[in-house]
């Protein structure tokens, strides 16, 4: 096993010398030699074995003797770490590429590719941005509902159900690609919005009043909203100019606003959306999946189509 792991170091040293580059050639022909149980013809592993006692010998006698004597199952030994440590690098490659971590979904633990954890951090229901808590699987729909709510409906089975809030940065990075999602594979798309950085439910009567005027101009405000200046959002005067442009009469949603089975009906809605334990925006719920914080798009469109997501 010796020849494995002298060949991948040898490999990488190769690249800045050519030296090496020929001993990673010898190792090469011992690994095939030692997979198919026939003795390396080069004597590389002697060889090698020589340099590194030759090496070690200068500064311990003891520490010589004892690898010669040994030196079989050091290899072995670092054959395993080396067997180990490279699976669990794919592991983390290939976890990352279809959840967005290293260590898997949601999971806020340290990953080489996020070290800034920005896959999962949060605008928290308490205003306070944080990263996720590892384990999500009290996040639930079961006995939430969702009638009332807009829908985007394209008459599929998929749904997907984004619980946001307009003034949430990590809510408006998610927001375009789950609009991207949608649009391409015309899944149905359920919003809640939850105003967990704004001090009043002012957009989320807003919204309610849009919807109930006309759905298809709702989803159009909806597009405006996530994409204009978030600080302005609670000017009046702009969110009256984002419903008049999208052809909706900011009077009538003024007057909509205004009645109190409007405001018991939001904050019917709301507690509705706390049914899901959600802890912070964007919570996505893609199929069995729940997704907390601003994944890349990819990680979004594996959970919904696959991981050839872009074969379909």
């Amino acid at each position: 096993m010796f020849c494995i792991i002298a060949f991948v170091v040898l490999s990488i040293l190769g690249i800045f010398s050519a030296s090496n580059r020929q001993l990673a050639r010898e190792a090469l022909d011992c690994v095939f030699r030692r997979v198919t149980f026939r003795p390396c013809n080069t004597g590389f592993d002697e060889k090698m074995k020589a340099k590194i006692l030759g090496f070690v010998i200068t500064r311990s006698e003891g520490g010589a003797r004892f690898l010669n004597k040994y030196f079989e199952v050091i290899a072995w030994i670092f054959f395993i770490l080396l067997t180990a440590s490279s699976v669990m690098a794919v592991r983390g490659v290939y976890l990352y590429y279809t959840t967005g971590n290293c260590n898997g979904v949601n999971n806020s633990g340290f990953c080489v590719f996020d070290p800034k954890n920005q896959n999962n951090q949060v605008s928290a229901v308490t205003a306070v941005c944080r990263p996720k808590d590892a384990g999500d699987d009290f996040l639930t729909l079961d006995g939430v509902d969702l009638t009332g709510f807009p829908v985007l409906d394209n008459s599929t089975s998929e749904q997907i159900v984004f619980i946001g809030c307009y003034h949430c940065e990590y809510t408006r990075k998610t927001y375009p690609l789950i609009r991207k999602l949608v649009d391409r594979y015309q899944t149905d798309m359920v919003f809640l919005h939850y105003p967990v950085k704004e001090s009043t439910d002012t957009l989320s009567r807003v919204g309610y009043c849009a919807n109930k005027e006309d759905p298809a101009k709702y989803w159009a405000m909806n597009d405006l909203l996530f994409t204009g200046e978030a600080a302005r959002l609670d000017d009046p005067a702009i969110l009256d100019g984002i419903l008049n442009e999208v052809g909706l009469d900011s009077r009538a949603i003024r007057a909509c606003m205004a009645e109190p089975d409007t405001e018991t009906t939001v904050q019917a809605m709301l507690k509705e959306v706390v049914k899901t334990q959600f802890y912070g925006t964007p919570t996505i719920f893609i199929k069995d999946e729940v997704l907390v914080g601003p994944k890349p798009y990819r990680v979004y469109a594996i959970t919904l189509k696959g991981l050839f997501y872009w074969l379909k």
